[in-house]
C-alpha cells in the first residue's frame, strides 16, 4: 500500500486546523434566522403601536457555561428574516429588546398590519412581555427558553391575550453556528406560534 505523500499530509493538516479553527472561533455576535410563516389575514386593522416590554428576573443572556463556550458574545444578534420563494433579508444588528421588536414588527407587517413609527400614537397596541429568553450550554448541548405575553390594547385597556413558551436543544456542532441555530429555530416557533386571528377577534 502507499503511504500517504507529503503534499497531501499537509493539505489534510491544513484542514484540520481550519476545522478546528473554525470550531474554536470566538465572536462577538450571533445570526438570528427569523422564518415568516405563510402570509395570514387578521380582522382588518389599519395600523397598531408595538410595544416591547422586558420582565425577565434575570438579565442576562447566556448562562456562565454558555459564555464560557461563545467565547466572546456580548449580547448583540443580527438578524436576518427568511420567507419562502423570496430572498432573505438582511435586517441590522441589534440588542435583545430591538431583536425582538423587529421580529414582531415583521411578523405584524406580512399579516397586513403596518406597526406604527415609534412618534406615531395608536389607539390600538399589541404589547410584548418578554418573560424568558435564556440560553444554556449542558453536556456538550446548547439549550434555549423563551416566553412572552402578548396583549392587545384599546384606548389603554386590555382586550386580549395569549402566553406563549418553548424550548430546545441541540448538540453543538461546529462552535457557535449550532447556538444559532437553535435560538432561530426557537424564535421562528414561538414567534409564529401567536394566534393573530385570535388576539385581534
Amino acid at each position: 500500500m502507499r503511504s500517504i505523500g507529503r503534499p497531501v499530509k499537509a493539505l489534510l493538516l491544513i484542514l484540520f486546523v481550519a476545522m478546528a479553527a473554525s470550531f474554536c472561533a470566538s465572536k462577538d455576535f450571533l445570526i438570528v434566522n427569523y422564518q415568516l410563516p405563510a402570509e395570514t389575514k387578521v380582522p382588518e386593522e389599519a395600523a397598531v403601536s408595538l410595544v416591547v416590554k422586558d420582565s425577565r428576573e434575570d438579565p442576562a443572556i447566556a448562562t456562565k457555561s454558555a459564555k464560557m463556550a461563545l467565547k466572546d458574545f456580548s449580547g448583540n444578534f443580527t438578524l436576518i428574516v427568511s420567507q419562502e420563494n423570496k430572498n432573505d433579508r438582511l435586517v441590522g444588528a441589534f440588542g435583545l429588546h430591538s431583536l425582538v421588536r423587529q421580529i414582531f414588527k415583521h411578523r405584524l407587517e406580512n399579516a397586513g398590519i403596518r406597526v406604527a413609527s415609534a412618534e406615531e400614537s395608536r389607539e390600538t397596541v399589541v404589547e410584548i412581555i418578554l418573560n424568558t429568553f435564556k440560553l444554556d450550554f449542558v453536556e456538550r448541548k446548547w439549550v434555549i427558553n423563551i416566553s412572552y405575553q402578548a396583549n392587545l390594547l384599546r384606548q389603554n385597556r386590555f382586550v386580549a391575550g395569549e402566553t406563549v413558551t418553548g424550548s430546545a436543544e441541540r448538540l453543538r456542532v461546529g462552535g457557535a453556528k449550532s447556538a444559532e441555530k437553535i435560538i432561530g429555530e426557537l424564535i421562528t416557533d414561538v414567534v409564529n406560534r401567536l394566534d393573530l386571528n385570535q388576539l385581534f377577534k
